[in-house]
């Protein structure tokens, strides 16, 4: 991770009040999530990174839904644009928030694969060159919908023209402003006040800074930007997809940079707030959603889905399983076929096989429920083998109820556990039975509902030594 230098002298200002028409969406725009994480969230991490004096998001559309999203955090301050009339109207409306600082930077909510590092350079190059306004460009083959940096015959900054209001000629022109400025903090708002808004639209344009600038004998820059993808906004769901591919593929370079494999990445998901561990292997067709944490030594078998799960070291995911805010211990196997679903938590080296369901249940170290069976509502101790076709009859109906299973218990194939009740360390239930009462340790307990019976001076086979 490059380290970058501290802004303390630096203020942002996040435009973020567009309502986003062409999402066609009754939420904000920026709360669009890209892998996970809301657009605005990507932003507010990068700018936090720069370490600025403090941070000021001008919100219009759902302003509500914003701030619920984004908080409170001590140095942000919240700037309201009631009416929407272009970017240059909606700094403007900063000009109480922002003082006492050498310069403003100035980026748009809905560029999510922004990077600090690119913002510094901005900064850098801004201070560097003594500049009033310096833009961050781009040069791109197709420019359209982009505003167009205009230079003269000594590559100087001449002006910035908006597609709707730009000639044949202009249109032609291959470097675009990214919409993200670093502006002087004393010229900024005179310059903003004497803005007009004689456009197509009748806005305000924040563009109109570079030809008000140099009218007054400021010196305007521009910085090309290395990767031009870093400035692309999202406007509707065919922008949201193109930019959720792109930082896909950062993310999963990132982890493998990290070692992680991922042996398809074309063909995986990992979200913004996944975490993996080292040595992590990553198969085919894989989705790692929302929380999700996987420990060192990992193996996810192709086309397993986990949600919010965390998997200690060494856990191996077989294929087509899911698991769901559930917590898998060192070494353990699940599947394939597998399901965890929330509150599932199993200890280390317990093994889940295929077409097994557990929720909301305890089963403890080196356990084993290998096949088509369910568990729910159970606490289950170490050292337990469940047969397949198993289930603990939780739920009557109205209520649900606890089944609790001690050490060392075997339970036949096909029984049927009718909570609440207890089947004590050391039991073993025949195949087929049908417990409604508490299980006595050691021995035999045989049902056929409805008498139960136990046989207490039954031994367990043994296995047969070599």
């Amino acid at each position: 991770m490059i380290s970058l230098p501290e802004y303390p002298d630096l203020q942002v200002c996040v435009l973020a009040a567009g309502r986003g028409k062409r999402m066609h969406s009754t939420q904000a725009k920026v709360l669009h999530k890209v892998l996970g994480r809301a657009m605005i969230d990507y932003l507010l991490h990068t700018v936090e990174e720069l370490r600025p004096k403090g941070i000021a998001v001008v919100t219009g559309h759902a302003s509500e839904q914003v701030r619920a999203h984004v908080g409170q955090p001590a140095n942000l301050a919240w700037v309201i644009q009631d009416k929407q009339l272009g970017t240059g109207h909606a700094v403007k409306q900063c000009e109480e928030v922002i003082r006492d600082v050498r310069d403003v930077l100035i980026v748009c909510g809905d560029t999510p694969l922004l990077r600090s590092q690119t913002l510094s350079e901005l900064v850098d190059t801004h201070r560097n060159n003594d500049a009033a306004v310096t833009v961050l460009t781009a040069e791109v083959d197709n420019p359209f919908g982009y505003g167009r940096i205009k230079r003269d015959s000594d590559g100087h900054v001449t002006g910035i023209v908006e597609e709707k209001d730009a000639s044949d000629e202009e249109r032609r022109i291959g470097e675009v402003s990214s919409g993200i400025y670093c502006v002087r903090h004393d010229v900024l708002f005179d310059l903003l006040h004497k803005l007009g808004n004689s456009n197509a639209q009748g806005e305000y344009y924040l563009p109109d800074i570079v030809p008000l600038a140099l009218t007054n004998n400021h010196r305007v820059d521009a910085m090309p930007m290395r990767d031009v993808v870093e400035m692309i906004g999202v406007n509707n769901r065919v922008q949201l997809s193109e930019v959720e591919d792109l930082m896909q593929r950062r993310i999963i370079h990132d982890w493998q940079m990290q070692g992680v494999t991922v042996e398809k990445p074309d063909t995986v998901r990992i979200e913004a707030t996944v975490n993996l561990g080292v040595d992590v292997v990553i198969q085919a067709g894989c989705y790692l959603i929302g929380s999700t944490r996987i420990g060192d030594g990992c193996r996810v078998g192709p086309n397993a889905v986990l949600v919010d799960a965390w998997l200690d070291d060494d856990v191996e995911v077989f294929a087509f399983s899911h698991i769901h805010s559930a917590n898998v211990g060192a070494g353990a196997q699940i599947g394939p076929y597998g399901r965890l679903r929330p509150g599932a938590v199993l200890g280390e080296d317990v093994h889940v096989g295929n077409f097994v369901e557990i929720k909301n249940s305890v089963v403890d170290r080196g356990s084993k429920i290998n096949h088509l069976s369910y568990i729910g509502d159970t606490d289950m101790g170490s050292g337990c083998n469940i047969g397949a076709g198993s289930i603990t009859c939780n739920y009557d109906g109205a209520n649900k109820h606890r089944t609790h299973i001690g050490d060392d218990v075997f339970v036949g194939s096909d029984t049927k556990l009718i909570a609440p009740v207890e089947v004590n360390s050391g039991a073993t239930i025949g195949a087929g039975s049908i417990i409604t009462k508490n299980v006595e340790s050691g021995g035999l307990t045989l049902s056929e509902r409805p008498d139960q019976r136990h046989v207490g001076n039954w031994r367990r086979p043994t296995k047969k030594k070599d």
